[in-house]
């Protein structure tokens, strides 16, 4: 879809010096400030357009958390009894790859450790192995934390930009569910992410690259309410997968 809003953002690589770029102390903010954080994504978003619109109801977009792979954000797209779906987000399309990749991986090996976890004995250490677990536990989480806020850096620009990737169910008429994986991708207003301009695909409501907006209704991030595997074992196979506007 080649929109004028699409072309000027995703042309746009120029990183804002922002309003009142100097302080009362005589030094300017820090470069840090004009950093987009991926927290600020986080909340919940009313999507509308012209082909939303026939869906009889508001489709809203929650960003919840970032993934455990550098550069991906989980979220959920719902609207009762008519679409709900697990969302990934990452700054490329080979970034959101890697994501999907890395997500159906751990759910595989999260499986295999639950079944070799059966056979073990209960181990019983002492409480001075379990504090120094514990300390090892949150400075790994901690590095983690920043390793996936840092990925993000590059994606800093005026309008921070993503590839979206969904799978889930998709409600045709009443006991007539539909499976399907597909695309979007949205381009912010700026780095507090207060709005977006983008695409959603949908083959089963024939969406492809239907234009929406998404306007910011909570900052405050849930727990995702459904995951990215909860909707492997349904069989689909990608076939109806769009691949989406392409950002070029």
């Amino acid at each position: 879809m080649a929109d004028d809003w699409q072309d000027t953002a995703l042309n746009s690589k120029h990183i804002p010096h922002g309003r009142g770029k100097k302080s009362s102390r005589g030094k300017g903010k820090s470069k840090g400030e004009d950093v987009f954080n991926p927290n600020s994504a986080l909340g919940s978003y009313e999507l509308s357009g012209s082909a939303l619109e026939r869906l009889g109801g508001k489709l809203i977009l929650e960003i919840h958390e970032l993934t455990d792979t550098p550069g991906g954000i989980v979220g959920s797209m719902v609207l009762p009894d008519r679409f709900k779906a697990a969302v990934l987000l990452a700054g490329s399309r080979k970034q959101l790859s890697n994501v999907i990749d890395d997500v159906e991986a751990a759910g595989e090996e999260a499986d295999s450790s639950d079944d070799d976890s059966e056979d073990e004995a209960e181990d019983t250490g002492d409480e001075d192995d379990d504090d120094e677990y514990s300390e090892l536990e949150l400075e790994k989480q901690d590095r983690l934390h920043n390793e996936r806020v840092e990925a993000f850096q590059k994606n800093s620009f005026r309008n921070p930009k993503f590839f979206l990737a969904w799978q889930g169910e998709v409600t045709l008429a009443p006991g007539q569910i539909k499976v399907e994986k597909n695309r979007g991708y949205v381009v912010f207003s700026g780095n507090d992410c207060r709005s977006f301009e983008g695409t959603l695909s949908c083959s089963s409501i024939g969406w492809k690259d239907v234009a929406i907006k998404g306007r910011k209704t909570t900052s405050k991030a849930r727990t995702p309410p459904f995951s990215w595997l909860d909707f492997l074992e349904d069989g689909q196979d990608g076939s109806d997968e769009d691949e989406g506007a392409s950002p070029s």
